[in-house]
């Protein structure tokens, strides 16, 4: 028998996913410190490209201003907001260094005023715990990721403004590294569309509840009432569960803090009630369509990037979704998962988009 007649076996397509599939989580987890910036960026130039087309496109007594200048507000306005961040997770290090006895005060407190109404046995085991909690530790681990957000802060700022500088370079040559330039110049307008209208809306909205927020916790003297809000801020994008989490911290710290129960109820349904006006009414209002994602996938994914990169990963699981759920809907042997992803299973490749 000849060897060109010897049987070819063919890689089962199964196999080719899992371990393909199971590279990219590996090469995601090593990887995250380097890339958890770069996707910060990447998402942060499309949330400011967004804003140079909205500025470009407003109109000031018949005059449109030119493309340079919106690319100078849009970059200048996110890269402001990135050293306010910054500034305010400095200041939250020393707030927490400042509260941590007072904090374990608090709490021994709480524990006298609950024996009354739950009993002596459930309060000891309460004291018992909250001896138990080590602050110091959680102090330090709070501070040394303050401290991590801000390095990483600069880093995506200095990513930022080299990538905006080479803006038209890069929309020029990111479609010849594929085969077919012209379609991939479509799969990167649709991805481009999804991620912006995403990181647009939340942008805005996020912003609104977080100054509210801001406003109704200092007007109560709340401890780390900016660091509370830049929260508000950043889990708006987190969906389903973000707002939660946004009216949960402030309660929880607004119990521990104070006697009564005034300033808790002012922050759950003064905030509260506000937060789910912007999530109900200004929100839709403002999304002209949806990004057509299952709800079930999208806990999915928030479980998927919260596991591999940590809370980060939880705000970036949206758009990471939605570019992934793009580019598999391209790919004939990869489409079963972007349907997957998809709410109502219509994806619509790139041909039939224009």
């Amino acid at each position: 028998m000849d060897r060109g007649d010897a049987p070819r076996w063919a890689i089962p397509d199964w196999f080719l996913i899992l371990v393909s599939g199971a590279i990219i989580v590996y090469g995601l987890w090593v990887g995250r410190d380097f890339l958890i910036p770069l996707a910060i960026t990447a998402l942060v130039f499309i949330l400011t490209v967004a804003m140079v087309d909205w500025i470009s496109a407003r109109s000031i007594a018949g005059h449109s201003p030119p493309r340079w200048l919106a690319n100078m507000i849009a970059a200048s306005l996110i890269i402001f907001a990135l050293f306010l961040l910054g500034v305010v997770f400095s200041q939250a290090g020393h707030e927490i260094v400042a509260s941590g006895p007072q904090l374990r005060l608090r709490v021994a407190e709480m524990a006298d005023h609950l024996e009354s109404f739950l009993g002596p046995k459930l309060v000891d085991t309460f004291r018992n715990s909250a001896a138990d909690l080590d602050i110091g530790g959680w102090l330090a681990a709070a501070i040394a990721q303050l401290a991590g957000s801000v390095s990483a802060l600069a880093l995506v700022s200095l990513y930022l403004v080299f990538l905006i500088s080479e803006r038209r370079a890069w929309i020029g040559k990111l479609p010849l590294l594929a085969s077919d330039p012209v379609k991939a110049r479509l799969v990167l307008a649709r991805i481009a569309t999804g991620v912006q209208q995403y990181m647009l809306v939340n942008a805005l909205t996020s912003a609104l509840s977080a100054g509210a927020a801001y406003l109704i916790f200092r007007s109560i003297g709340l401890d780390f009432a900016a660091l509370l809000a830049v929260i508000v801020f950043i889990v708006g994008f987190i969906p389903n569960i973000g707002a939660f989490i946004g009216l949960a911290l402030p309660c929880l710290i607004a119990l521990i803090q104070f006697d009564t129960l005034t300033p808790f109820l002012i922050v759950l349904l003064g905030y509260g009630l506000f937060d789910q006006f912007v999530a109900n009414i200004v929100q839709p209002a403002m999304q002209s369509r949806s990004l057509n994602v299952s709800t079930f996938m999208v806990m999915v994914s928030l479980t998927f990037f919260g596991m591999v990169w940590g809370g980060v990963g939880v705000f970036l699981a949206v758009p990471m979704m939605v570019v992934i759920m793009v580019i598999c809907a391209e790919i004939p042997g990869m489409r079963w998962l972007a349907i997957l992803l998809s709410g109502d299973g219509s994806v619509e490749q790139s041909e039939r988009d224009h």
